[in-house]
């Protein structure tokens, strides 16, 4: 049967309606829905208020498509009380269907005995969250977090993929306000909790690095509290110094000195892949990731402290690893190759930590011809914003990059302290395409570097296009 969410958790959050006198309320191995689109038979549908949509225009849709019960608001039921009673129609009256799912969701996780990890940090999140569940599930059946649900909807619908064949879970826990990770940890519970760094992500609403790990590390803390383990990166000063009373926890980082597992040897490729030695006090292993970039061999020792913990073999460990090939949803700093010209697509999201990673990491991969930027804005800043986008600029400056062109509102800042390697600034797809199609030749290496909201990815389909 699996496990179950009975009548008394129903209505420990609100008031089940339109079920038959008597009958079984049972929600078994539950398959839950936020979006009228995606409802199986059997489904329960949480009708959101969001933005731009209301769920509850949909709960007719979401019935007709299969679902068992909807979860409503009672504002809304007792508007609609007449018309809403039609037969096998099933509703959870609630006051909030969103405090409904993550309560809900809370409740399901606490009927498992598995241990469960949570993943935060400001950068590499999804990364390491799939690294470690591709080296767990070597030994163990593991349940993760699908692409990026890791906020206050998405860490609920994780929870809620839980099922008694699983030994373990691992849930990515995405922050960008202040008391966030405090209700994440509260819905999910980690047994386990692991940061992967402390970095320059929505400072527009965090405020500096400082305000980033006093929100971050309550996940570190929370965990503690209820006699887990944390997992440190000691690369991170930051993270280090968040836990520096905390006893029950397991080092890592890049040397040797003090950490569990460490990495050596690190060399990147034409390709982009990158090939180093995953070391330990009692032996080691070489392998290759198929993912570019020295910080993703940090996010890889992450994954390989949390399975060294679980007593997974090193060869096992590095079996998981090797084996990963980064996912449509998630690929960060994605290999494309046109006409001769190698593209390095890293265009999912961008803050002042991510971008000096891939524009390093693009100037340590060997190149025969040019190597180009495009970088488009940074979102979601705040005052930090126009200083942050210079630094960027001059940074560029530095390194051996042989012409760089920018995009967007903010990036023009970039252009000018980039000096004469800045080849144009662009607020227009089309010229700015056109341009690098005059400018590129075959050997270039050219990086696509900015937030999602900035859309590069058309650039980089742009030139895929002209190479059929």
């Amino acid at each position: 049967m699996g496990m179950c969410l009975t009548k008394d958790d129903l209505e420990s959050v609100g008031t089940p309606a339109g079920f038959a006198l008597g009958e079984a309320v049972e929600w078994c191995d539950p398959s839950v829905s936020i979006d009228s689109r995606d409802i199986r038979s059997g489904s329960i549908f949480f009708a959101l208020k969001g933005e731009r949509t209301d769920g509850h225009e949909y709960v007719s849709l979401a019935f007709k498509s299969g679902a068992r019960c909807a979860v409503v608001n009672r504002e809304w039921y007792s508007r609609h009380a007449e018309s809403v009673h039609q037969e096998g129609w099933r509703y959870l009256v609630v006051h909030d269907t969103v405090r409904a799912l993550q309560q809900l969701a809370s409740i399901y996780r606490s009927k498992f005995s598995i241990p469960v990890i949570g993943i935060g940090g400001s950068n590499g999140k999804t990364t390491t969250k799939e690294m470690t569940a591709a080296v767990l599930g070597t030994t163990y059946k593991v349940h993760m977090s699908k692409g990026n649900l890791n906020n206050h909807l998405g860490v609920p619908l994780t929870l809620f993929g839980l099922r008694d064949t699983h030994d373990l879970a691992v849930v990515e826990m995405g922050i960008n306000h202040p008391g966030e990770m405090e209700l994440l940890t509260s819905i999910a519970r980690p047994d386990f909790a692991l940061l992967t760094n402390i970095g320059h992500e929505h400072l527009e609403f965090l405020g500096d690095l400082d305000g980033v790990a006093e929100a971050e590390t309550v996940l570190y803390h929370d965990t503690i509290m209820r006699g887990g383990t944390v997992f440190v990166n000691t690369g991170d000063a930051r993270l280090l110094a968040a836990a520096r009373e905390i006893q029950n926890r397991v080092d890592y980082g890049p040397e040797r000195d003090g950490n569990l597992i460490w990495p050596e040897k690190i060399v990147l490729d034409p390709a982009g892949r990158t090939t180093f030695t995953l070391c330990t006090a009692s032996g080691s292993v070489s392998l290759m990731l198929h993912f570019s970039g020295r910080h993703n061999v940090d996010n890889a020792v992450a994954a390989a402290a949390v399975g060294s913990c679980f007593n997974v073999p090193l060869n096992a460990i590095a079996e998981g690893l090797g084996s990963l090939v980064p996912a449509d949803g998630w690929k960060r700093l994605e290999f494309i190759e046109a006409g001769g010209i190698r593209i390095f697509n890293d265009t999912y999201n961008a803050n002042p930590d991510s971008v000096t990673m891939a524009l390093k990491t693009v100037c340590e991969i060997p190149c025969s011809g040019r190597r180009v930027l495009v970088f488009a804005d940074m979102l979601e800043l705040g005052e930090v914003s126009d200083a942050e986008h210079r630094r960027m600029g001059a940074l560029v400056a530095q390194l051996p990059f042989d012409a760089v062109y920018t995009y967007g509102e903010h990036a023009a800042l970039s252009c000018l302290s980039a000096g004469p390697k800045c080849r144009g600034h662009y607020t227009s797809h089309a010229h700015l395409l056109d341009a690098l199609k005059a400018y590129l030749s075959q050997d270039d290496l050219l990086l696509l570097k900015g937030s999602r909201g900035m859309r590069l990815e058309l650039i980089a389909e742009g030139l895929r296009a002209t190479d059929k």
